[in-house]
């Protein structure tokens, strides 16, 4: 599919600059841990979806020394890139697929930082984890919202009704599931015990330039780009400029979503 290899090419591309450029993950990975620590306090057996450059990983590792560890990737490059971070002897299983059509184990705990947002069936990815889940184990996740980069967005917006422009380009975020629409999907995929947080955050940056190459930097740009003239870039600039920047820096908003839910049931013991 066209939209997977933009994203599997957009994190390959920069896997050199994405840790540094990478603090509002860094910010959703802490709340994302303490959230599956409360919900699953001994899992036996943990699958990490979307492990980019292993930051996640190693915190796992080093949480549950004894845990059974998968970590799965769409990008060769970004598993090679944990796999460097943690070292040769990890104990870590290290998978490169599409976590949504790779479905296979029984696992305590599947979790997933800042990936989600990118799901193109995000219903059949959950009702697949529901079912790669032992009884009573929990999926956490932590994904963007709609309202991530709003400010980018009505900029855009407003470069658009300045220059009379026709189909300026759309950012990813606003196709973004909410909280909502999260809720929906896991109760439907069978999950129970649902919880659901968001919080809203903003970053400030020097200059818009400054945020868009910090973006860049990380991947997390539209897999499916459409042209994007250099007159509309200086038009969203400078609307972005004109209407939010505050004390000497422009704001980025990002919505956060942090969901916890359990398969219902109890684990089986062995006698």
């Amino acid at each position: 599919m066209e939209v997977k290899r933009g994203i599997r090419r957009n994190f390959a591309r920069r896997v050199a600059s994405y840790d540094q450029h990478a603090a509002a993950q860094r910010f959703m990975a802490r709340r994302l841990l303490a959230l599956a620590a409360a919900a699953a306090p001994r899992p036996g057996r943990i699958l990490e979806v979307g492990c980019g450059t292993g930051h996640l990983t190693a915190r796992l590792r080093r949480e549950h020394p004894g845990a059974g560890l998968t970590a799965l990737d769409l990008a060769p490059a970004l598993v090679a890139a944990a796999r460097e971070r943690l070292g040769p002897n990890e104990g870590v299983a290290w998978v490169v697929a599409d976590a949504e059509t790779w479905s296979r184990g029984a696992f305590d705990l599947i979790i997933s930082n800042a990936a989600f947002q990118w799901l193109t069936s995000p219903g059949e990815a959950l009702a697949a984890y529901f079912q790669c889940l032992n009884p009573g184990g929990v999926l956490a996740f932590s994904t963007l919202g709609p309202l991530t980069f709003r400010e980018l967005s009505a900029s855009l917006r407003e470069a658009e009704a300045r220059l009379g422009a026709r189909r300026v380009p759309e950012i990813p975020a606003q196709k973004f599931l909410t909280r909502e629409g999260w809720a929906a999907l896991l109760g439907a995929a069978g999950f129970s015990q649902v919880s659901l947080e968001r919080r809203l955050i903003t970053a400030a940056y020097p200059t818009v330039r400054q945020f868009l190459k910090s973006l860049q930097a990380t991947g997390a740009t539209n897999p499916d780009p459409r042209p994007f003239s250099s007159r509309l870039l200086k038009a969203m600039t400078a609307a972005y400029e004109e209407g939010f920047r505050h004390n000497g820096a422009v704001p980025v908003t990002y919505e956060i979503i942090w969901a916890v839910a359990r398969r219902q049931g109890r684990k089986k013991v062995p006698i």
